[in-house]
């Protein structure tokens, strides 16, 4: 009977890769783009799908779950409504079809709502003077701030978001308004905003504050979303340090991001961030914690490969909690870069005095 559970799932796993190499080529070639006569207005309609299989041992070591479902899917619009003042929009409906371990069984495959992910503006003064209004990831780190459609290793760290739940966000996104801009040269990046935070009873509480600042000796990273890598286009050295605040909530990071294309056209990426989180009395669910995260690969450009390493640490040992850990090894295929690859990865959860769980997942 496990033969033939096993025998089911490989042979589903590998129709639903067969069908998603048949079928995303196509998209990854398609972009919308509608232009006013003038060419100052535009607006551009993409897609993001990342297809996923997955097998990942239950808490207490007793079976293993073993999925097919949509990671991400998302519809994304962006342009310009004028020179200076552009948008972007975009819904997410994630882990669709997604059961894992859970008790709900089939029921629960499919089950996930559409909703904004990311809602914003942006009115640019100049480069070193920008405003983003509206529904916003928040910076407080590197990896809290890439985009899921050029992540290093297979996915986000477990840890990375720790703080969104509590601080009232979702998936690390807030209300709220922040000016950023680059400075001396684009060597200098800065990001300070105001959000909604945790508005408590009648939203009498006061707002919550973020900042951000970034030094590049080489390139800088001109986006609004950072990358995982950027595969030999850009050389970049990012160090930066992060602080968010509301109340007696205080969080404050340093990281450091390394994109280095070299004399081969091979590309070695690493990047390291610690976080120190203290919800205080006001967040009481977010406990005092630190956490860290590091990754590194190196993409081997002819081959358009790249072995990839992702080590996570949550520390809560200052309050007499379990301290976690995941660590993940994969290898990464490009296929066309960041608009179509294949990502397997081997992964681990360890919790203290607590079972192991072992993740396997192969990604488009």
């Amino acid at each position: 009977m496990k033969k033939s559970i096993k025998t089911s799932f490989a042979a589903g796993a590998f129709a639903f890769i067969l069908v998603s190499f048949l079928l995303l080529p196509v998209q990854g070639n398609a972009q919308l783009e509608i232009k006013s006569s003038d060419g100052a207005s535009s607006v551009k309609f993409g897609l993001l799908g990342q297809f996923q299989a997955e097998s990942l041992t239950a808490p207490d070591g007793d079976g293993t779950s073993k999925d097919l479902y949509l990671r991400r899917f998302r519809i994304l619009m962006g342009g310009n409504i004028m020179e200076k003042l552009s948008f972007f929009i975009e819904t997410d409906s994630p882990n669709l079809g997604k059961v894992g371990n859970s008790a709900t069984g089939a029921t629960a495959k499919g089950e996930s709502d559409v909703y904004i992910q990311d809602a914003f503006a942006t009115y640019s003064l100049s480069n070193g003077f920008k405003v983003d209004a509206g529904m916003l990831l928040l910076p407080l780190s590197h990896n809290a701030e890439q985009s899921a459609a050029s992540l290093l290793g297979a996915d986000y760290g477990p840890y990375s978001f720790i703080w969104s739940t509590p601080t009232g966000c979702r998936v690390g996104r807030d209300y709220g308004a922040q000016a950023r801009g680059y400075l001396s040269d684009n060597h200098f990046e800065y990001r300070i905003g105001v959000y909604q935070g945790v508005r408590g009873v009648n939203s009498m509480n006061p707002f919550r504050v973020t900042a951000r600042a970034v030094y590049y000796p080489f390139e800088h990273e001109s986006g609004f979303f950072y990358a995982g890598s950027y595969l030999g286009s850009k050389k970049v050295l990012a160090i930066g340090v992060s602080m968010d605040h509301q109340d007696d909530y205080n969080a404050h990071g340093a990281d450091v991001f390394l994109d280095l294309p070299l004399a081969n056209n091979d590309v070695l990426t690493a990047q390291l961030g610690y976080t120190h989180y203290d919800g205080g009395d006001f967040i009481g669910d977010l406990p005092k914690q630190d956490v860290i995260f590091a990754e590194a690969a190196y993409y081997f450009q002819d081959l358009k490969i790249a072995p990839f390493i992702q080590v996570n640490l949550n520390d809560k040992s200052n309050e007499g909690l379990q301290d976690r850990q995941f660590t993940q090894v994969g290898l990464a295929y490009y296929i066309k870069g960041q608009n179509l690859n294949l990502k397997l990865g081997l992964g681990q959860y360890s919790v203290d005095n607590g079972e192991d769980q072992t993740q396997v997942l192969l990604r488009m």
